[in-house]
């Protein structure tokens, strides 16, 4: 790493924790990943001796335990990393950053670095934390509960954490793309929130399968899993796919980026 990229992607940690809301956001998404995971891991603990035998030896405490949790508190953490562009663009003060840092490149890519590994960190954090809560809940249910130890448990917490820098990235990317931070937001909320969770209810079932297997979010949801649906991607192969997709978002982002007026 370059002096330079190190100085920008300073400046760009200081610009994220010098607002007062940044960090109320990312407790906030903690407190949805820990609480309501630990909700839904002890609804799911408690309906365990009312399924039939065959879902019990389908029954998946590490996947029970971060599911919920992430299902919202992906929205605060993609919803940061829209700030991360979209706020400069609203204030106007994208010019002056462009100013000061004229490779927008270097720019982009540091915004990019520092929030991917914030939400890394902080996401691996909520992840070790609502799997140890929601394991405790499911087994006040009277469910068989996981360990670290057990196979496939740490990658899946571990991955969670990933998961999360996957989403925190995608938010740059839209925030980037449409430099409006209210249309970046709602399109952000569509793709990972809404269309995965409303649209196989929706379309037919074979669209719904497809969506609910290929899409990316849902792809990438596979890595929580110790219990393979042999319907599903494995659980690398759907994060992988995430990741691409990202990477795709964020390349078009690079190019837009550099060649658009602020």
């Amino acid at each position: 790493m370059s002096a330079p990229f190190a100085d920008t992607a300073r400046s760009e940690w200081t610009k994220f924790r010098s607002v007062p809301s940044n960090p109320r956001n990312l407790v906030a998404a903690v407190l949805l990943m820990v609480g309501l995971g630990a909700v839904t891991a002890r609804g799911a603990g408690s309906g365990y001796a009312a399924m039939p035998q065959q879902a019990r030896e389908l029954f998946d405490p590490v996947h029970a335990s971060l599911y919920g949790g992430f299902l919202f508190a992906q929205i605060s953490v993609g919803t940061l990393g829209v700030l991360m562009v979209g706020s400069e663009y609203a204030t106007g003060m994208m010019r002056t950053s462009m100013t000061v840092v004229p490779r927008r490149g270097r720019l982009l890519a540091a915004k990019m670095v520092t929030y991917g590994l914030i939400a890394l960190v902080v996401g691996v954090v909520s992840s070790f934390a609502g799997f140890l809560l929601g394991q405790v809940t499911i087994a006040s249910g009277g469910a068989p509960t996981a360990t670290l130890g057990d196979p496939g448990a740490l990658r899946a917490v571990v991955g969670m954490g990933v998961l999360w820098a996957l989403v925190g990235l995608t938010g740059v990317a839209i925030g980037t793309l449409l430099r409006a931070t209210m249309s970046a937001t709602t399109l952000l909320v569509t793709v990972n929130f809404l269309i995965p969770i409303i649209g196989p209810r929706l379309l037919s079932d074979a669209a719904g399968n497809w969506l609910e297997t290929y899409w990316p979010i849902s792809a990438g949801l596979q890595i929580i899993n110790t219990v393979q649906d042999p319907d599903r991607l494995t659980p690398w192969t759907g994060l992988g796919l995430m990741a691409a997709f990202t990477a795709a978002l964020l390349a078009l982002a690079f190019v837009l980026f550099r060649e658009r007026d602020a």
